[in-house]
């Protein structure tokens, strides 16, 4: 046995990335942008467009899963 102390570890700050944090990032990022350009298909299908609603359902899909990104991994 040695009779040097151990090092303990601070465990008082905010706890390290792990893999699965990367995937639900990336997960919500997709689903956001998928889930939006499919509305904006469907009201372009609904309302006779060519393609006028799917780019601007995949470009809020977008804004809205960063915002929600950014919320989820704000450490205050």
């Amino acid at each position: 046995m040695s009779s040097e102390p151990t090092e303990k570890k601070d465990s008082s700050g905010p706890p390290g990335p792990r893999e699965s944090d990367g995937w639900a990032l990336f997960s919500t990022l997709l689903s956001g942008v998928l889930v939006w350009s499919a509305i904006g298909w469907g009201a372009d299908r609904l309302l006779g467009f060519q393609a006028l609603f799917l780019p601007i359902g995949a470009i809020l899909g977008m804004v809205g899963a960063i915002f929600l990104i950014v919320a989820k991994t704000r450490h205050i």
